[in-house]
């Protein structure tokens, strides 16, 4: 007996080691992993740690992880965003590397200096900001609001690198003198309003009968360019809207979908009715003449009209502009100037006004600051992608994909 269990234990001390051997060889494999070459430029490497990295901080943005993107996109999706990363990762070491040459790299004490003090000022205050609103939180106990606090900042500072400030400055530096490069080179490229009236009259002349013959063909060109050709029929319009909850817009939209239009009517025009009485009083302001912008700006409750170009131009709005279709017949009723009266929809009650005509050809003069912006910034793509096949050649860059 005393022979088998001495034979048992020999043999689970070995799987032991065997264990604990797999397991240091993983966590070796894993820093070897991270640490492959997949690209060199000019000397410098880029290693597939720092792909992993940059990648997993893209996701982070979105709230998402390498595990939950690719359950929701698929693990090509991943790969390729991991070959994306690779190329911005590559592509900013040659800019850093023209930048090393052309005299952007500036790691001066004074400068160290004065950007490790701005980091710290931006955690004093991203501190006085996590404060507050843990002190603001009720759900919070007041004795645990501090370690609350320390929590949250430890979490920022390690997402952050903000736990190693010297990296930290140095990533600065780094992506100071990129900035530098990348301003020096978009500065070589210029759009002068020339061009961009000889771009306009050529748009014009393809644009304006497609969207005279089919209206639907504005929306095309507004997307993927540049709309120079409105509508006959469009206009601008802004509005006021008093909102039904949104958990009532949810029960109607639920009720349309299933067939219930009767049903979705009924619980809109109870919700209606209880906005009604605030919505009477904003419109008998706005007809005795207030002004439609700060009535709109003090009642509304559309988000959109409160950001541009909303916010300056009004909705363009046209026939099958997309709009829900109250709105929009209301819409195309108003003459220029006109405030409408109170149009119920789906999502409450509306207060139009026909910010001004907008049927036909864009003015050259309306558009042209909008035409040059993106002609321009065409231009400077262009002449960087130019400019990034130079400096492969020059710092004879190499990838390794297949080590991704």
């Amino acid at each position: 007996m005393n022979k088998w269990k001495k034979v048992l234990g020999v043999a689970l001390a070995g799987v032991m080691c065997v264990s604990l051997a797999s397991c240091s060889m993983v966590q070796i494999n894993k820093e070897r992993d991270a640490a492959q070459v997949v690209a060199e430029v000019n000397g410098a490497q880029v290693t597939k740690g720092q792909v992993d990295e940059s990648t997993e901080a893209m996701l982070s943005m979105y709230g998402m992880t390498t595990d939950t993107f690719t359950q929701q996109y698929g693990a090509d999706q991943l790969a390729s965003m991991r070959t994306s990363a690779l190329q911005t990762l590559v592509q900013n070491e040659m800019l850093y590397q023209k930048a090393i040459e052309d005299g952007f790299v500036d790691e001066s004490d004074e400068n160290k200096a004065a950007i490790k003090a701005e980091l710290e000022e931006s955690l004093n205050s991203l501190k006085e900001s996590i404060k507050s609103s843990v002190e603001a939180d009720e759900t919070v106990a007041e004795a645990d609001r501090q370690a609350k606090i320390d929590e949250q900042m430890e979490q920022f500072v390690t997402m952050y690198g903000y736990d190693d400030m010297d990296q930290r400055v140095a990533d600065r530096i780094k992506s100071d003198a990129i900035s530098k490069e990348t301003e020096k080179i978009n500065g070589e490229v210029s759009y002068t309003e020339e061009q961009a009236k000889t771009f306009y009259d050529e748009q014009v002349a393809e644009q304006q009968p497609k969207v005279e013959e089919d209206p639907s063909s504005y929306a095309t060109y507004s997307s993927s360019g540049i709309a120079v050709v409105n509508p006959a029929d469009a206009r601008y319009i802004k509005h006021i809207l008093f909102q039904i909850p949104e958990d009532v817009q949810t029960e109607i939209k639920e009720l349309r979908t299933n067939g219930d239009d009767a049903g979705a009517d009924v619980k809109r025009d109870e919700a209606l009715a209880d906005i009604k009485a605030k919505a009477d009083e904003a419109l008998a302001r706005a007809k005795a003449g207030e002004d439609f912008d700060a009535l709109l700006e003090e009642l509304g409750e559309d988000s959109g009209m409160k950001s541009e170009p909303a916010k300056t131009e009004g909705y363009l709005v046209y026939k099958g502009s997309g709009m829900v279709s109250e709105f929009e017949e209301a819409a195309l009723k108003l003459a220029e100037g006109e405030i409408s009266g109170l149009v119920a929809t789906d999502f409450g009650y509306h207060i139009l006004k026909n910010v001004k005509d907008a049927g036909g050809v864009i003015p050259f003069d309306d558009i042209k600051e909008t035409i040059m912006e993106k002609k321009l910034s065409e231009a400077q793509n262009t002449h960087l992608n130019e400019v990034y096949d130079q400096l492969s050649e020059q710092y004879n860059v190499k990838t390794y994909t297949d080590r991704l």
